[in-house]
């Protein structure tokens, strides 16, 4: 599986995704499904190829064209178990799933639906009342629109269990705001899920009629589609949005490297270093556990950065094109380990296999697949972190690299999770198409 999420770090979605809105219901029927599927139909104009249907042989007929599918109030037992086998091949192979409020009122007795809900399926709701949902990662598009407390009217799902630990968590209803919730303090609402080379997304919100007619919700509701259409990869380096810290660095339309220094062009797509030392490093304001990233480079001349995968271990990005024997210090090197106590100071680092660097002044191209370190219930760690694989323009040059701890540089301690950080304090340097996708490796 691991080599298939690989292959599958340069692919984005194809123009005009094909999604099927799926509505059967075996148990209670919303009254908002026929509006909901109006407002889905009005979203996917000029965006989606988009169908509806509540015939599970039709959906099944269907799938093998179609980018997303979504459950929209779904209830009760929807899929026979041949449909049940088909659809989970199918999104592990690089499906996408949108669950929208009822959606985890259905299937309790699929272990495999299970695991897109974290486990989270309806147990009981009060009346429809407002309430305040306090958004958690908003980098993500699906409420980056959203303001980080935000007000909507809705029916509030309790679910038998919170899915956190199991999901990635995107928002949290405040149950201290409406009346009835038995959660507690700790109450998911929104989340994704990655799934094999697929990816799912649940939303809690659109139980009312009145939702199909609110413009933030609509807006939640397509950026969850069009994110599960690109199987769930984030795309970073459109702007200085997702970054938490960037300072020296500038979106910009192009660049290119030329005889007095870095060049670039008005625009966005490429995000710029051109302040030399003087630039911090691009930190995310998401952290990630085990991913898959892609991103591509571009140095001068002598140029050095680096990819720090949970802002601890590095993987050295530097101007070694023509090395006939690489060191972890090369492009393509997992950066050395530090201990200033030691003789020699640098340990454990890993030369790449090849050395398949670029001349300076050409985009060059890393595809990474990450293990983060795992912790037991005492939060000691019991296993260490892992460079699954590492391509370097498309070149197996790491594979199955234990992390015992942070290279130099890196943050200090080992955590589950951890933001991606490129290096921007060892001169010029230029990122673009940087994409990074939630995994759940074994």
């Amino acid at each position: 599986m691991i080599g298939a999420v690989l292959l599958a770090a340069v692919i984005i979605a194809a123009p005009d995704p094909c999604v099927q809105v799926f509505s059967k219901t075996a148990g209670f029927r919303h009254a908002s499904i026929e509006v909901g599927v109006e407002a889905m139909q009005a979203l996917g104009e000029d965006r989606w190829r988009l169908s509806a249907t509540e015939d599970a042989d039709v959906l099944m007929r269907r799938l093998g064209g179609t980018d997303v599918v979504v459950f929209l109030n779904t209830s009760g037992d929807v899929l026979d178990d041949d449909q049940q086998a088909e659809f989970e091949r199918w999104l592990r192979r690089g499906g996408g799933f949108l669950g929208i409020h009822a959606a985890a009122d259905t299937e309790y007795a699929w272990p495999f639906y299970g695991e897109l809900l974290g486990g989270a399926w309806f147990a009981r709701h009060p009346a429809i009342q407002k309430a305040l949902i306090r958004i958690e990662d908003s980098t993500h598009p699906a409420v980056s629109h959203a303001p980080t407390e935000w007000t909507r009217v809705d029916e509030w799902y309790d679910f038998v269990n919170s899915p956190r630990g199991r999901v990635h968590v995107i928002a949290a209803v405040d149950e201290s705001t409406y009346a009835g919730g038995s959660m507690g303090d700790d109450h998911p609402i929104v989340w994704t899920t990655p799934v094999g080379r697929g990816a799912a997304f649940y939303t809690g919100f659109g139980h009312t009629e009145a939702c199909w007619g609110e413009p933030a919700f609509l807006a939640h509701i397509a950026s969850a589609v069009d994110w599960a259409a690109r199987d769930g990869w984030l795309t970073l380096s459109g702007g200085l949005e997702p970054w938490a810290h960037a300072a020296g660095w500038r979106p910009r339309g192009a660049a290119a490297v030329g005889a007095s220094g870095m060049a670039s062009t008005p625009g966005t797509g490429v995000l710029i270093n051109d302040a030399g030392p003087a630039a911090g490093d691009l930190v995310t304001a998401a952290s990630f556990g085990d991913c898959a990233l892609h991103l591509e480079f571009l140095i001068p001349p002598g140029g050095n950065s680096g990819v720090y995968l949970q802002g601890r271990y590095e993987i050295q990005i530097l101007d070694s094109h023509g090395v006939s024997s690489p060191t972890p210090g090369d492009c393509g090197g997992v950066y050395e380990r530090w201990d200033e106590t030691r003789d020699p100071k640098g340990f454990e680092g890993t030369p790449p296999k090849v050395n398949a660097s670029s001349p300076a002044g050409a985009w060059q191209s890393y595809d990474i697949v990450f293990r983060a370190p795992r912790f037991g219930k005492d939060g000691r760690k019991i296993e260490d972190a892992r460079i699954v694989r590492l391509l370097h323009n498309g070149i197996p040059v790491q594979e199955g690299v234990s992390l015992t701890g942070p290279t130099r540089g890196g943050g200090i301690g080992e955590a589950p999770t951890g933001p991606l950080r490129l290096q921007g304090d060892h001169g010029p340097v230029a990122y673009r198409n940087v994409r990074i996708r939630r995994l759940a490796l074994e």
